[in-house]
């Protein structure tokens, strides 16, 4: 008898236990369902590009918007033209907005890794969640095609000889990624540019076709129609690589003065977004550009899609902070 109560003790012990184990697994298995069955999106995803309309980063994410539906699907993104303060205004609206991956930043790195460190925006170059890499292009100094100058060489002995005299747009401002070039050039050369503002890409065409400027740094998607059709002309490639529709126009780093700056195009949240939202979009996005229909589209526009995951992204981010930091200071444009 007393073997039989001992008995059905032991077994009582067993099943409290076993009621206790599972008790204790429920929430953590709970919690990984939960995640597996994460719900995005749920409604439309807007897409903030921080430039005028019709340039390569707007571009770019005209075609993102046409094509990551395919590989999300029932999602919807709209995109959100918000131009001003060489990105930053657009920029700013992520940054502040819910990190809950319905609100998205298209943007060049330049925004984030140059800006920042004037000191006039409320977020700094880390403040952002990144996803991934889209593109990237080389820069190109153009001028109207009945500029005088030819080539490069002809164009430099005039600035050098005629300080101040060549005007040139710069889309995004002083200081932006498309006047830090030439403002480098300025110091290692000693010559003497002056650099005009643009809040885009386009205005900055429309006033070298008009006469307003004599010349542009741009992207060479952006200026390769007019390039071909004989009303602009490349002197010089201030990129780290030819560009490859247009190989004849030289690199600045093969006259003698060590300045490259490429423009890479990253998508970006802000932070603190869920990492299943990052992996979600991350995918998606990865899925997309190898799609051939969407690599025959940025071909046919000429940008140069370059895929990176959140980390190759955020060194980057680091890496152009830095160099940035470094060359601003050099010329007087921060302390």
């Amino acid at each position: 008898m007393k073997k039989i109560v001992m008995f059905s003790l032991f077994l009582m012990v067993l099943i409290v236990g076993a009621c206790s184990s599972k008790e204790e697994t429920q929430p953590a298995n709970a919690e990984k369902e939960e995640i597996a069955k994460i719900e995005y999106p749920k409604r439309a995803i807007e897409l903030i590009v921080p430039y005028a309309p019709g340039g390569s980063t707007d571009i770019g994410a005209r075609i993102l918007e046409k094509y990551i539906p395919k590989y999300l699907p029932d999602t919807q993104f709209v995109i959100i033209n918000k131009s001003g303060g060489s990105g930053t205004i657009g920029m700013s609206d992520v940054f502040a907005s819910k990190p809950d991956g319905y609100t998205l930043g298209i943007t060049t790195h330049s925004t984030l890794t140059m800006q920042p460190l004037y000191g006039k925006t409320k977020y700094a170059h880390d403040s952002f969640q990144p996803i991934a890499k889209v593109f990237e292009n080389q820069q190109i100094l153009v001028v109207k095609s009945d500029a005088p100058w030819q080539t490069f060489e002809e164009w430099f002995e005039y600035v050098k000889n005629n300080p101040d005299s060549f005007t040139f747009g710069v889309s995004g401002g002083i200081g932006s990624g498309a006047h830090l070039p030439m403002a480098e050039l300025e110091m290692l050369a000693d010559i003497k540019v002056k650099p005009v503002p643009f809040e885009g890409t386009p205005p900055a065409i429309t006033a070298i076709l008009g006469g307003h400027v004599d010349g542009a740094v741009l992207q060479p998607s952006d200026a390769q129609s007019l390039i071909e059709t004989g009303e602009l002309r490349a002197l010089i490639n201030v990129g780290s690589t030819p560009v490859p529709y247009f190989p004849e126009i030289p690199l600045l780093k093969d006259k003698g003065y060590d300045i490259t700056y490429n423009i890479n195009t990253s998508l970006f949240a802000p932070k603190d977004v869920p990492q299943e939202i990052v992996t979600l979009l991350q995918e998606a996005l990865k899925q997309t550009l190898n799609d051939p229909e969407v690599m025959a589209e940025f071909e046919k526009v000429n940008l140069q899609l370059h895929y990176g995951d959140a980390a190759v992204v955020e060194q980057e981010v680091n890496d152009e902070t830095a160099k940035s930091k470094a060359v601003l200071e050099k010329l007087g444009l921060i302390e």
